[in-house]
């Protein structure tokens, strides 16, 4: 093969992989399109882009542009074979098999190069595990001979009260972490400031933080220990962040976005200024490191810059010494901005970050003006020789945050405004296309946000929202709470975890205003708790409650519990202690009084959550209660058409319910002539209450409710986010806790019970995982969690039977019939229609001859499959029937229609039932 046919095939084989196959050969590119870094060619400072496109394109201001190849030729200063050949390296090609195609077949060649690249992670894995051991140990040889205390280094700087490992010599030894907080590189500084890599570290992504916390809203990142130690004492509120060289911060940044990822992010820049045409050793543009490294670290996450401003060479902490630490947390303050590629900042953009503004603008054209007080349209206008600004207020105080999407791939602008007269900020997705549009502006404007009745202005508005939305984070859109993108959602809006991406809530809750908390974790175990232990009901009702997020972790479907007793037995109590968990009990109550759509969008928005629902003889229509047995647990939503055409997403969710009435819901629904159907019983479990029994030092029952009441009014909401926050930690431990419960109640439930009943016990397997696992919010001990579920499994047999419920349905409607129309509609066999007249005949009926004897019903196909089987499937119906002893099929074996004796000197296909009436 011609050395250009070889060429153009290991090109090809790169197409794609460019920034991987350079990164492997050592040749480091910028991550984004955008970004301007030094050439790994020429040694240009700033002047370098790699677009890629697939094909490895660039181009250098000083070495100019190309693909790839064009690239590795460059940097290894050699002809396009022998790039070729090296980028084959990379790839794990042979270039004597690409040479020699008929060497080896395609297949062959392929698992050769699979192997050889296999070899080569293997082998470089194994580098680095030697490298990170060997560091590992400097680094303990190191800690065994430090002692705490403060740094001559630092001291010399005047920062003084902070304490690190210090070596008899006095060099302080910095040690850095990884994204897992796994120390990953170390360095040492001397007293004059000398500073050395300990050797093996793994620098790239490795940071040092100064103060530690769990939820900051702001991170600072900086490079070297002093700088980011002054911006610590200029911004002690933020997280701030050692990177130690500018090379870093991009990969510092970019774990500190992942691990935070609704905090703002400011680079710390040092300011390397050199003098205009100054050129490096290499006779090269010297270039400003510090703020070139800042700018591409905060423009791909999304974050700003501080920058020490003038022309001479410093850092924040050169400021902090030169000016003091007022002065200079006010030019810290001041001198942040956003990157725009080269450019600083845009026109008409003010950055706010706590009670800070910086503010810079192009004061030559109109812009938009962000402050504190609103947004506002600035028109320069020339008068009379000089240059005045005529401002319009567009609307009050408004931050775009960022672009979301959903489960649609609908966009949406993601606002962020504080309403008049509201502590909090309101935080809301509004969909792109509704942006400039009616429903854009009433939403705004609904949630308390003042906009300009002046249409042009408004456009100007539009526009401006519109432009901004490239700035911001994507977040992810959720229409259903619980766990989205590894954190979970709560009904009300709250987050709890650490989220991939940021993720808002775009969903409603009828209840979402419940979701408060009073009181701690501790208080509502030692109280409600505490009160409700060794009572089974409640604890099963507790135990519902914490299965709610669990179902999630576990894939397993929602269900639901339906208390049933008289008036007065404690039905609303035992249902308000399991939703005190999560909030006010009082107000997450819902209700059956609805419809069934209207409880379908409830359940969509209690994703992963208890969907507490009491009384359900209460106004409630058994049609629709009867329609949301299925619909709630089913998990699916209503089809709909969407408007452009096709249908909409259907709504999914996941949800544990607990209902009480005073009867079951069984006869609830047949006092509207409907019959359950056995999927609705082993989705919301009907389990007769246990009434409490032990008071815990109360009185009587009406004492202890009343403390119960007392309890779960004033500790309400902190236990159930201390229980989601212990599953977002413990998801594996939570995951294993299921399927340990759903084994060992396979192994208790009899195998000759039916398999509704081993469906049901899976229920009652997670209800005991979660209380379990629970057991860190209730403090209950095990035992008594067991006897608890056990109990509720038991009463709930002891109503549903341990056989087939739609088979036990299926006989006593067929009895039920006979019982009703046996005597009236069957006629006697033989029959005579002259003496005994029969409107609507279903069938014959013969007596056997003897007294015990059932009776035998030859029964018309048409009234057996559209009477006696209504509502089932009649093949299934007859099958049933059959097994249970009660319809006596053909000798054939075919179908379950048979002869009937001669009528009339004939015989007719029916079904043979017996059965003796009531």
């Amino acid at each position: 093969m011609r050395n250009i046919d070889m060429i153009r095939q290991i090109s090809e084989a790169a197409r794609g992989r460019w920034p991987d196959v350079l990164s492997l050969m050592g040749i480091d590119v910028p991550d984004s399109p955008r970004a301007q870094v030094g050439c790994p060619a020429c040694g240009g400072k700033d002047r370098f882009r790699f677009d890629d496109d697939g094909r490895g394109a660039h181009f250098c201001n000083n070495c100019g542009a190309g693909d790839g190849l064009e690239l590795v030729k460059k940097v290894n200063s050699c002809d396009a074979t022998r790039a070729a050949q090296l980028v084959a390296d990379a790839l794990g090609m042979n270039v004597q098999d690409i040479r020699n195609p008929t060497s080896q077949c395609g297949a062959q060649q392929q698992k050769v190069q699979a192997e050889r690249r296999a070899a080569l992670a293997q082998q470089q894995a194994q580098e680095q595990a030697t490298r990170a051991a060997r560091f590992s140990s400097k680094l303990s040889a190191l800690a065994a001979q430090a002692q705490p205390g403060e740094s001559a280094y630092l001291a010399g700087k005047g920062l003084t009260g902070f304490f690190y490992p210090i070596l008899p010599d006095g060099v302080l030894v910095l040690t850095l972490v990884n994204e897992s907080g796994t120390a990953a590189a170390a360095q040492t500084i001397a007293a004059n400031g000398e500073k050395r890599l300990l050797t093996g570290s793994a620098k790239k992504g490795a940071y040092h933080v100064i103060n530690p916390s769990l939820s900051p809203q702001t991170v600072i990142i900086g490079e070297g220990l002093a700088t980011v130690l002054s911006v610590h004492l200029m911004r002690p509120d933020a997280l701030a962040v050692v990177a130690i060289d500018a090379g870093n911060l991009l990969p510092v940044a970019q774990v500190m976005r992942q691990q935070y990822p609704q905090a703002q992010i400011v680079i710390a820049a040092d300011n390397d200024w050199h003098a205009p045409g100054e050129l490096d050793d290499k006779g090269k543009p010297m270039v400003n490191t510090g703020r070139v490294s800042a700018e591409r670290a905060a423009e791909i996450v999304s974050g700003l810059v501080a920058l020490p401003l003038g022309e001479e060479k410093a850092d924040w902490d050169d400021l902090r010494q030169r000016d003091g630490l007022q002065s200079a947390s006010a030019t810290f303050n001041e001198s942040l901005y956003r990157p725009q590629g080269e450019k600083v900042t845009a026109p008409a953009e003010v950055i706010e970050i706590g009670s800070h503004v910086s503010q810079k603008r192009n004061t030559q054209k109109p812009y938009v003006d962000s402050r504190r007080n609103g947004l506002f349209w600035v028109e320069p206008r020339e008068k009379g020789g000089e240059i005045t600004e005529v401002e319009s207020l567009l609307c009050s105080a408004l931050q775009v945050v960022g672009v979301g999407i959903d489960d649609n791939r609908t966009r949406y602008l993601v606002l962020r405004w504080r309403a008049l007269g509201a502590k909090e900020e309101t935080t809301q997705a509004i969909p792109l296309a509704d942006i400039g549009e009616r429903e854009g502006w009433r939403t705004l404007k609904g949630g308390g946000l003042y906009v300009t009745t002046k249409s042009g202005l408004r456009a100007t508005l539009a526009d401006w929202l519109q432009s901004q939305a490239h700035k911001g984070e994507i977040w992810r859109i959720a229409q259903a709470t619980g766990w989205q993108c590894g954190a979970y959602l709560m009904p009300d809006g709250d987050i709890i975890g650490t989220p991939e991406i940021p993720v808002l809530f775009n969903g409603r809750s009828s209840a979402a205003s419940g979701y408060t908390t009073r009181g701690t974790a501790e208080s509502w175990r030692d109280s409600v708790a505490n009160l409700a232990n060794g009572n089974y009901s409640m604890m099963t009702g507790v135990a519902a409650a914490l299965a709610a997020p669990l179902i999630g972790l576990a894939g397993a479907d929602g269900f639901g519990i339906h208390f049933y007793e008289q008036s007065s037995a404690g039905k609303t109590t035992t249902a308000n202690v399991a939703a005190s968990l999560y909030g006010n009990p009082d107000v997450l109550r819902l209700t059956w009084y609805g419809t069934a759509l209207g409880l379908a969008n409830e359940a969509a928005a209690h994703n992963d959550a208890l969907m507490p629902l009491d009384e359900i003889g209460q106004g409630a229509d058994p049609v629709e209660v009867y329609k949301s047995a299925y619909a709630l647990f089913n998990g699916t939503g209503k089809l709909q058409g969407a408007k452009e055409g096709g249908n909409r997403e259907l709504k999914r969710w996941r949800t544990v319910a607990i209902s009480t009435g005073e009867v079951d819901l069984e006869t609830f629904i047949a006092g509207a002539g409907r019959k359950a159907k056995a999927g609705q019983l082993v989705r919301l479990l009907n389990i007769p209450l246990c009434k409490a029994f032990r008071f815990h030092g109360h009185e009587s029952g009406k004492h202890h409710a009343d403390a119960l009441k007392d309890a779960y009014q004033n500790h309400h909401g902190a236990a159930g986010r201390s229980w989601i926050q212990w599953l977002a930690d413990h998801q594996q431990e939570a995951v294993n806790a299921v399927r340990e419960a759903e084994a060992r109640w396979r192994g208790i439930i009899p195998a000759d019970y039916g398999e509704q009943v081993h469906r049901v016990g899976a229920r009652f397997a997670i209800l005991e995982a979660a209380l379990m696992a629970g057991r860190v919010i209730t403090g209950w001990d095990e035992q008594t969690c067991r006897d608890a579920i056990q109990y509720s499994f038991n009463a709930w047999v002891r109503e549903f039977g341990t056989g087939n419920k739609e088979h036990q349905q299926i006989i006593e409607q067929t009895e039920a019939f006979l019982n009703a129309h046996g005597l009236s509609r069957f006629a006697p066999f033989p029959y005579d229609p002259g003496s005994l007249p029969i409107t609507n005949l279903a069938g014959y009926r013969q007596k056997g001859g003897h007294e015990a004897d059932p009776v035998v019903f030859y029964t018309f196909p048409a009234a057996f499959e559209k009477e006696i089987a209504q509502g089932f499937n009649a093949k299934m119906f007859a099958e049933v029937l059959k097994n249970a002893g009660m319809l006596t099929p053909p000798n054939t074996g075919r179908g379950y229609q048979r002869k009937s004796p001669r009528i009339d000197g004939r015989q007719i296909n029916v079904y043979v039932i017996q059965y003796q009436p009531e």
